[in-house]
């Protein structure tokens, strides 16, 4: 049959696979495709957990990272300066590796020695004008101009009388000067002003006086700043030691972790800003 058009009026029909007795298995498949998928969602949970899990570790770890250094943050630290000290920049007090050198050390025939670092000075050679000019050296430019707004809140407030140009030091420098006077005072041939007169004056300190202020500062400094570095006692064999048996004694040549006392010598200089005599 035409219609009117010349087309065809046969309806035309789509071709269908019979479903036959089975026909609920399309629901079934439609029921399924709605169902959760309970891999995808044990995923989730999973990755969810370790993210919980691993907040409350890293929780954890800054509370037991974090607790005493804000016990100990009102006292300062090593790298960034005490509240009792006065503070260069960090760049001056930053911390780096020394080995230390001056163990005892034994030779093949047992002989026993003092090991030294080369190019080292040698701060405790015999009494002489080079020995000298190795601590002058050292000890050169240590008195510094301190304004009032820069002294530390923790230190003892000073006096306006005190309150002179050019007439602080840094402590490590007075436990330096202590050292120094020590080493003179084994001496008294060379250092003849380093003993006691025969006649003291009850208003002057003496020598000996002298020593022992010099020998409790160079004391409560060492404990004060207690190196925690492991020494060992290693065993030094025959014909090390007394009789030639082999000896036990301390390896004191360890790496330690230090300030940078030339960076600190720098800052000292007498072209930095703080200095302002010798």
């Amino acid at each position: 049959m035409f219609d009117f058009m010349g087309r065809s009026s046969t309806p035309k029909y789509q071709n269908y696979t019979h479903l036959g007795d089975d026909s609920g298995s399309y629901y079934d498949i439609q029921d399924k495709s709605d169902e959760p998928k309970v891999g995808t969602s044990f995923k989730h949970v999973a990755v969810l957990y370790t993210i919980i899990i691993l907040l409350l570790i890293i929780q954890i770890l800054s509370v037991i990272r974090i607790r005493p250094i804000s016990e100990l943050g009102s006292l300062g630290s090593y790298e960034a300066g005490f509240a009792t000290e006065i503070r260069p920049d960090a760049k001056t007090l930053s911390p780096h590796k020394v080995k230390f050198s001056g163990g005892i050390i034994f030779d093949e025939n047992g002989t026993a020695s003092i090991s030294h670092t080369p190019g080292e000075p040698d701060y405790f050679g015999p009494p002489s004008l080079e020995t000298e000019g190795i601590w002058e050296n050292v000890l050169r430019d240590r008195f510094l101009k301190v304004e009032p707004k820069d002294w530390p809140s923790e230190a003892i407030q000073p006096q306006e009388q005190d309150l002179v140009e050019g007439s602080w030091r840094v402590d490590g420098f007075h436990v330096l000067h202590c050292l120094n006077y020590v080493r003179k005072s084994l001496s008294p041939e060379y250092y003849t002003r380093h003993k006691d007169p025969p006649n003291p004056d009850p208003k002057s300190l003496t020598h000996s006086g002298h020593l022992k202020h010099c020998l409790e500062q160079i004391r409560q400094s060492l404990m004060c700043q207690l190196d925690m570095t492991p020494t060992p006692r290693t065993w030094r064999p025959a014909p090390a030691g007394r009789k030639g048996r082999g000896i036990f004694h301390a390896d004191t040549d360890q790496w330690h972790v230090c300030r940078n006392f030339e960076a600190m010598r720098t800052w000292m200089s007498p072209l930095q800003e703080y200095h302002t005599r010798k």
